[in-house]
């Protein structure tokens, strides 16, 4: 009866919930004719351009600020517009002028420099040669694909209220070397801002494969972990069940790399950072289509074109990270640690400190067999703290006890839970 009584307090009824709601304002053909306007700069590589209101990343840039003006507008100005403004010294190059331009939705219950989730999109593109600024680099997959999402997620999202900060960003000079995400994730890290988690979507609308398979309903996370454990493999299985929870036409497929063999992404330099940080790119990729001059040869039609890309399957990605961003917005804190008793004994002993937050109703013990890749096992715990006198100091903790299961062959973690059903992401002990 008790554990039944928690998982009610636990679970909100579907009126309170306003994710559903949410996910439905997603517009497949606003996200393609993002693509296509992008496309339509001709070139965005970080070298190009930057005074012509036609062609080039300048052009594309201020039309990304336009695109967030509009939006901000549209809210009343809740989102607030920012630019980020530094030279990089790129090989083959030299100096490059570089901007990032990102909204910045407040939360409810933080400060602005509080608790707070980015997701991005880069919105450089390049040609077959890295440093060819002049060609045609049309990029409708790497990565105007991850831009619109990130701008239709600004525009769905901001129409919200959340308890956390969110962040959408465009970031530039990816394919150089992840300069923009380096600029953000070291910005963030000197201003104190507590970024919580961040996803980046880097080639995420293209369904037809090299290798010959179609597959509209994989998107792929890879997330990093140095060792067994790491906060950013947490969020890729946060996201995972997200996703089954909101987007259940979408397949989250865990992949446990950094990135893609020999190639990166936006999310590192956050991973590296100690943020967790996960990237989201489609099921199968077609490299005739990336980093290519636009072109036919031998009967192949090469370059990164609009035509392969899938306004559909741009949607179903959107809300991927819509669900998540959204649960992890809404949802209280994580728990800040977790202490785990469990040698020589039949049982677990779990304890952590409560999380100071009025939305907590009550926390979640997950549990798995140490070779499977997500948790399998869920027991409600209340919210309902114990004082304990340790070493002559009284100390507040919430406790519980799996009986009958021993850590021998099982991970664990727990979650925080929200008044109405929302989950953080989990925490894991300090030794697994």
């Amino acid at each position: 009866m008790l554990a039944l009584a928690l998982v009610t307090l636990l679970s909100a009824p579907p009126h309170q919930d306003p994710i559903p709601r949410m996910l439905k304002t997603i517009e497949p053909a606003r996200l393609m004719s993002t693509v296509e306007t992008l496309v339509g700069f001709g070139t965005r590589h970080s070298a190009s351009d930057t005074e012509s209101e036609k062609t080039g990343i300048g052009a594309a840039r201020r039309w990304i600020r336009s695109e967030f003006n509009a939006i901000s507008k549209a809210t009343g100005g809740r989102l607030e517009i920012h630019e980020q403004h530094f030279t990089v010294n790129a090989r083959g190059l030299g100096e490059v002028d570089m901007v990032n331009v990102y909204g910045f939705l407040p939360g409810t219950g933080v400060d602005p420099q509080g608790r707070t989730y980015v997701v991005s999109g880069h919105y450089d593109s390049r040609a077959g040669s890295g440093s060819d600024s002049t060609s045609p680099a049309p990029g409708a997959d790497d990565d105007a694909s991850g831009t619109a999402v990130v701008l239709e997620l600004a525009r769905v999202m901001s129409a919200g209220e959340y308890a956390a900060n969110l962040v959408f960003i465009c970031v530039a000079g990816e394919e150089q070397g992840l300069y923009g995400a380096k600029h953000f994730a070291e910005w963030a890290q000197e201003t104190g801002l507590q970024v919580d988690g961040m996803i980046t979507n880097d080639i995420v609308g293209n369904i037809h494969g090299g290798n010959g398979i179609v597959d509209d309903r994989t998107v792929r996370c890879f997330s990093a972990a140095e060792g067994l454990h790491s906060t950013s493999r947490e969020l890729a299985r946060s996201i995972g069940a997200s996703a089954r929870r909101y987007v259940p036409k979408a397949n989250l497929r865990l992949i446990f790399r950094l990135d893609r063999f020999g190639r990166g992404g936006d999310h590192k330099p956050f991973h590296e950072s100690g943020v967790p940080a996960v990237r989201l790119s489609e099921a199968n990729e077609n490299y005739e289509r990336q980093h290519q001059d636009v072109r036919e040869k031998d009967g192949v039609h090469y370059g990164d074109v609009p035509e392969w890309v899938s306004a559909d399957y741009m949607a179903r990605v959107a809300r991927v990270n819509a669900a998540a961003l959204a649960e992890w917005a809404l949802a209280p804190p994580a728990p800040d640690r977790l202490f785990m008793r469990a040698a020589v004994s039949y049982d677990t002993q779990l304890s952590w400190a409560p999380v100071e937050d009025a939305s907590v109703a009550g926390y979640e013990v997950v549990w798995r067999d140490t070779t499977a890749p997500d948790w399998e096992e869920v027991r409600a715990q209340g919210p309902e703290p114990s004082v304990l006198r340790v070493r002559g100091r009284e100390q507040t903790i919430v406790r519980a006890t799996i009986e009958g299961i021993t850590a021998d062959g099982c991970f664990f973690g727990v979650r925080s839970v929200s008044k109405s059903g929302h989950r953080s992401r989990v925490c894991y002990p300090d030794t697994p």
